[in-house]
């Protein structure tokens, strides 16, 4: 009796938990329409709209990125360029067959974000001067993306997220088997969608077809989103 109530407290805890997770992940699906229908004009497209089994987790819209604080607003959307999006279905439709999938931490930056983000990590190697030039992210391009199990569950990757540069390049082969095959079958999946890893971050991955190219930048003030 006792193991049959036991198994039923722990069936409901379990079921709790998703329902948690799964509200958590609606709500930050929440973004102002009037932003999405801005981003059209110039030629983004809301990813979670456009992949519907993606799953999104913007570190900038939390306090856990460099700055220590949010520097998008809550309700961010997720945006890429329309071709770009479709790189990333195809290469969503492959880890699902594989039983993975994507979690996207940064996808569009706006400028005004990639210079805060200069002003406060610029002595990591990781964000572009500005004076220099604006980062892909600016111009919806490319996006940075890590690996997660069929139930949404991060996988162990080299590095966490702007963390242990030193440890973060693409070539660099971990030496845990584990973390060697789980980077293996992000990448793998990525370059075939035509989605080029970055050599010093293994999260970050740029459309090919506007490597070589110039993207117009657009700014998080003429989508109507305050950058702090």
């Amino acid at each position: 009796m006792f193991s049959t109530r036991l198994l039923a407290v722990s069936s409901l805890s379990l079921l709790l938990c998703g329902c948690a997770a799964k509200n958590l992940e609606r709500r930050s699906a929440i973004v102002p329409s009037s932003s999405i229908s801005k981003a059209r004009s110039y030629g983004l497209v809301d990813v979670r709209a456009a992949i519907p089994d993606i799953s999104v987790d913007l570190r900038y819209a939390t306090k856990h990125n460099v700055t220590g604080h949010p520097i998008y607003p809550k309700n961010m959307p997720c945006l890429l360029r329309a071709s770009t999006v479709d790189r990333l279905k195809k290469a969503q439709a492959s880890l699902r067959a594989q039983g993975y999938g994507l979690r996207i931490w940064d996808a569009w930056r706006p400028p005004e974000a990639q210079q805060l983000l200069y002003r406060h990590g610029g002595g990591t190697g990781m964000f572009l001067d500005p004076r220099v030039g604006w980062s892909r992210h600016c111009g919806g391009i490319s996006l940075d993306a890590t690996l997660v199990d069929a139930h949404g569950r991060e996988q162990r990757m080299p590095t966490y997220f702007d963390e242990n540069f030193a440890q973060a390049s693409s070539y660099e082969l971990p030496k845990d088997p584990h973390v060697r095959q789980n980077l293996l079958i992000l990448h793998q999946a990525m370059k075939e969608a035509g989605l080029k890893p970055l050599a010093a971050e293994w999260w970050h991955f740029d459309d090919l077809d506007f490597l070589y190219s110039s993207v117009p930048v657009i700014s998080g003030a003429s989508l109507g989103l305050p950058i702090h």
